[in-house]
């Protein structure tokens, strides 16, 4: 998707500083973000939000969890969502590479980097 204000940009990430500057960076731009440390949060920020996000920015290894996962079960529920994986385990990107469910943006990143990347989901 090309850039454009109002884009709701749903962000997984359990590192608070890394979803905190990320949530920033995007809503800096006009995204909504709906920042969430874990699975668990972001099931609520999606319950709580009215509108579905247009693209799932999330880490590939969460606390307990696996991003690629997540990724998976959310692509299978919303068909239609665009999906960017972060990661700083170089290891981890192969399967997700191979899920081909979206890009992988590799920490650390800067923030052209990372408009880039959401840009050209």
């Amino acid at each position: 998707m090309a850039y454009s204000p109002g884009v709701t940009i749903l962000v997984v990430e359990d590192d608070p500083a890394i979803l905190t500057l990320v949530e920033r960076l995007l809503t800096s731009r006009g995204h909504t973000v709906l920042a969430a440390s874990d699975t668990l949060q972001a099931a609520e920020a999606l319950r709580e939000h009215p509108a579905l996000p247009d693209l799932l920015l999330t880490d590939l290894v969460l606390a307990g969890d696996s991003g690629l996962d997540y990724a998976k079960s959310m692509k299978a529920a919303f068909p239609k969502l665009k999906v960017v994986f972060m990661t700083g385990w170089v290891h981890r990107a192969p399967s997700a590479q191979r899920s081909g469910l979206g890009p992988i943006l590799r920490k650390p990143f800067t923030a052209e980097e990372l408009f880039k990347v959401i840009e050209r989901a």
